[in-house]
C-alpha cells in the first residue's frame, strides 16, 4: 500500500491517492494547519501539486500493527510563490533536498492518519539562499 501511495504522490495522481484515504482521515504537516476529512484533504494536495514540484523516496519503512514508520528523502522545486514573499523568489528557481519522517495509520485498508514531519525552517532557508 505504501508504495502504489508513494507512486500515486509522485505520479502527481490525484483520484489515486485519495482512494487510499478514508473518509474521516487525517493528515499533518508542519507549518500546515491539521487536516481532518478526505474532501479537505482533496483540496490540499490539489494545491500541493499546483505549486510544488517534487519527488519523495523512503529509505526506510517499519511497519508494527496498522501503523508504518517512514523515513525518506524529497527532492523537488517550487512553482509559485507559494510562501507568499514577493519579490523573494523567483519562481521554479531553487531545487530543494530535505528528509522527512512520516507515521500512517491504517484502518480497513484505508488511511485514518499520516503524520509527516520534517524541518520547515530547513526548507525555507533553502528556498531563500543564504
Amino acid at each position: 500500500m505504501l508504495a502504489a501511495h508513494l507512486a500515486a504522490v509522485n505520479g502527481r495522481d490525484l483520484d489515486r491517492l485519495m482512494a487510499f484515504y478514508a473518509d474521516d482521515a487525517v493528515l499533518e504537516f508542519p507549518a500546515s494547519p491539521r487536516l481532518l476529512g478526505k474532501a479537505k484533504i482533496r483540496r490540499a494536495f490539489a494545491s500541493f501539486f499546483d505549486n510544488w514540484d517534487e519527488t519523495s523516496t523512503y529509505d526506510a519503512v517499519v511497519i508494527s500493527g496498522n501503523t508504518a514508520a517512514v523515513e525518506g528523502i524529497v527532492t523537488g522545486r517550487h512553482r509559485t510563490l507559494h510562501l507568499r514573499i514577493p519579490g523573494r523568489i523567483e519562481t521554479g528557481s531553487r531545487v530543494y533536498h530535505h528528509g522527512f519522517a512520516m507515521f500512517v495509520e491504517v484502518a480497513g485498508g484505508k488511511i485514518i492518519s499520516q503524520r509527516v514531519y520534517f524541518d520547515a525552517r530547513d526548507l525555507v532557508k533553502q528556498l531563500l539562499g543564504d
